[in-house]
């Protein structure tokens, strides 16, 4: 090939041959000398002179060339970028090919947070004729890194009066081996009925002092007020909770409540046990369901002791959302409303089967909750606006029927 001034000459004995034996290759090589003839000619207009032209306009001086590797659907070339010696050369035509590369990250990231394996990825990929190890595919998906420190650093609200906290379980591994790690998710609902994920976290161990430092990183970012916690049935959960936020009341999830007695219940007696619990679980008022719970707490004293202590110990906290106003009650008894949200975790990490370290987990879950938020904020999910005459108004339909 030969470039002179404005015009490009390709040696026809040379790249015949080439193409009628490797059409790639051919116009692999093609590209290759083309793309190095165009930085050539932008470089020159750059320092104002040809190469090896001498002239009173040149602003600048060569200074040599670095080789650049570039991946396109051609194959690999291999370019020489020039450099000045007193000033800086930016090449246009690179700027345009980091653009492809840049929207090549993203279709790569994106199809990793919605549930698409690296390896598919590299194989969707390939098909287009670019080379992406899987290597890269994972490198890429680091580039969420800024997302995840914005949301977990991110300023929240000081008060919510229902706080969701519950876990969902994912593989990870740990330095050793693959174990089962519980990752925490918050959900607030605000004083104006909005939810809002406010922060997910992979946790160490399910000691209090672990559960302690996860509400401490709500404090610090701005947390100072919650009236009511929702989340399972675990003591450590429990405990955190109560001192982390004094005055707050706890909600024992009605739905793991009914997991946990099912597993000391014998299976004969499981469902006349159900149906008296969900005597207590529907009632109007707080003192209603003390009084009934008390009940069944008697009743099952000397037959089902076992039962007994975890009625006792459990029951009364499973009926703290009666004290919370009648038209939130169905949303604040338990934690379903994180129902859809874990399925969709379990649904985007099952290609995934493991993940190498707690980054990534919150490499593909941040983004996620960060949608989810989106999609809530279009909807109030409890209204606190004229409580009393929605109560008054619900009481009078009740009475009809």
């Amino acid at each position: 090939m030969k470039i002179e001034y404005d015009k490009i000459e390709f040696d026809m004995n040379e790249f015949a041959p080439l193409l009628l034996q490797d059409k790639q290759e051919g116009f692999r090589r093609i590209g290759e000398m083309f793309l190095n003839a165009v930085l050539e000619k932008e470089f020159s207009a750059f320092i104002g002179a040809e190469k090896n032209q001498r002239n009173n306009d040149r602003t600048d001086y060569r200074n040599g060339s670095k080789e650049r590797r570039l991946k396109t659907t051609l194959g690999e070339l291999n370019l020489l970028r020039p450099y000045a010696r007193n000033s800086k050369f930016e090449t246009k035509l690179l700027e345009n090919y980091s653009r492809i590369d840049k929207a090549l990250a993203s279709i790569v990231v994106e199809s990793y947070l919605k549930g698409v394996s690296t390896r598919k990825v590299e194989s969707i990929v390939g098909e287009l004729g670019i080379e992406l190890s899987h290597e890269t595919v994972s490198r890429l998906s680091h580039e969420l890194d800024e997302i995840v420190t914005a949301f977990k650093c991110s300023d929240i609200e000081a008060y919510y009066p229902y706080l969701y906290i519950d876990a969902t379980y994912l593989k990870v591994f740990d330095g050793i081996r693959f174990v089962s790690k519980a990752v925490m998710i918050a959900v607030g609902v605000n004083a104006y009925g909005m939810r809002e994920i406010l922060d997910i976290a992979p946790m160490e161990s399910e000691a209090v002092s672990t559960y302690t430092d996860f509400f401490d990183s709500l404090k610090e970012r701005g947390l100072e007020k919650v009236d009511l916690i929702i989340s399972d049935g675990h003591k450590g959960i429990k405990k955190a909770a109560s001192e982390s936020f004094v005055g707050s009341s706890w909600q024992f999830c009605t739905v793991h409540l009914k997991r946990n007695l099912m597993k000391i219940v014998p299976k004969k007696d499981l469902e006349e046990v159900l149906e008296y619990l969900n005597d207590v679980l529907s009632c109007e008022t707080f003192d209603q369901a003390t009084s009934i719970a008390n009940g069944m707490i008697a009743t099952y004293e000397d037959t089902h002791p076992r039962l007994t202590q975890f009625l006792m110990d459990n029951l009364y906290e499973a009926c703290m959302f009666m004290t919370f106003p009648k038209t939130h009650r169905r949303k604040i008894h338990s934690t379903n409303m994180l129902e859809r949200f874990n399925k969709e975790i379990k649904r985007r990490t099952k290609v995934i089967g493991a993940f190498p370290n707690d980054g990534s987990v919150l490499r593909l879950l941040v983004p996620l909750a960060i949608e989810t938020n989106a999609k809530w904020l279009t909807r109030k999910y409890v209204n606190w606006d004229n409580l009393v005459q929605l109560q008054k108004a619900e009481d009078e339909i009740t009475e009809i029927f």
